[in-house]
């Protein structure tokens, strides 16, 4: 199968895969464009990082700035619909919902702080659509630089939360359905449960709701113990979970991708480099040929470091996977 990943902190940004060949067919370098969470939606890529949204196509990059007052540090981008994108706020603690390319209204559990909130409160970092609103990951639930800072082991303390958001009346309605959790991210929704990597400790969850809307924990699977863990993919008979360096930038890491079969077993794919998965999607053959060719035509960033040449799709690379 062909994937597409999206990376941070390292010298490429996106990364064709094919995991039967174990093989990396084609790259974005990262000073042609910068990338953090990405989606497939309305015949495009959509991808974030810093304080953008970029719509990616044959046609061209266009670049929607992302409002303030903090820097936005956006992490993730997810379809919520046939006409509507979330994109994670992480440096204001909300998700941006954008419908027709503009940002329509936004929902926040820490609404009522107004202009007292800090910048990146609670590392709000990952959403899907879930009922009549949202599910969102963060990893504390109250203004968590002070614990970064001052314990050692605000990673492995159970700090982290998923919310439930919705809109009422113009405002968020913000419940908290699961708690305990390690540095969540990368939500993902299968036959009706809920799935969450911990980043942190390298450990992925199924989670199923009650009969109160509360999210239960009914499965584990310690996948890794050398590197984060950060985004999941389903395929037939598994999941594609994705692998970060150990500790980032750390020798002796680089960029690995875990499948994970039903049967419980985990095989890991070494795919190279130092850096971190943020997301795994399929590859578009339809998309892609079109978005690589643009890509190849973009001026290059003004970005310090070294980065590798740009890549062409080979020409082989629309027969099997």
């Amino acid at each position: 199968m062909r994937i597409l990943l999206a990376c941070v902190n390292t010298a490429v940004s996106l990364i064709g895969y094919n995991t039967e060949k174990r093989q990396v067919f084609w790259y974005c370098p990262g000073n042609v464009l910068r990338a953090c969470g990405a989606c497939w939606h309305d015949g495009a890529l959509y991808v974030v990082t810093d304080n953008v949204l970029q719509r990616l196509d044959a046609s061209g990059i266009r670049v929607s700035g992302l409002p303030g007052p903090h820097a936005n540090l956006a992490h993730s981008v997810k379809a919520l619909g046939p006409s509507l994108l979330g994109v994670a706020d992480t440096g204001n603690s909300r998700i941006l919902l954008y419908s027709g390319g503009a940002s329509s209204l936004s929902l926040s559990p820490l609404e009522g702080w107004g202009d007292s909130l800090p910048p990146d409160a609670i590392h709000l970092n990952d959403l899907v659509p879930w009922r009549d609103g949202v599910l969102a990951t963060a990893f504390c639930h109250q203004p968590f630089a002070h614990w970064k800072r001052s314990s050692l082991r605000w990673k492995e303390e159970g700090w982290g939360l998923i919310f439930h958001l919705r809109r009422h009346q113009g405002r968020t309605v913000t419940r908290i359905v699961a708690s305990g959790l390690n540095c969540p991210h990368s939500l993902t929704l299968h036959e009706g449960d809920v799935y969450c990597c911990s980043s942190a400790s390298g450990t992925f969850f199924r989670y199923q709701a009650d009969a109160h809307g509360l999210l239960r924990e009914a499965q584990r699977w310690n996948i890794t113990d050398s590197h984060f863990l950060r985004g999941c993919l389903r395929l037939p008979g598994g999941w594609l979970l994705g692998g970060s360096s150990q500790r980032h930038q750390a020798e002796g890491g680089g960029i690995m991708l875990y499948h994970l079969a039903d049967a419980g077993t985990v095989t890991p794919l070494p795919v190279g480099r130092l850096g971190e998965i943020y997301d795994i999607l399929p590859w578009d053959d339809a998309l892609m040929p079109g978005i690589s060719a643009m890509l190849a035509r973009q001026p290059l960033l003004d970005l310090e470091g070294e980065f590798p040449p740009r890549c062409v799709l080979p020409p082989d690379y629309g027969g099997p996977a």
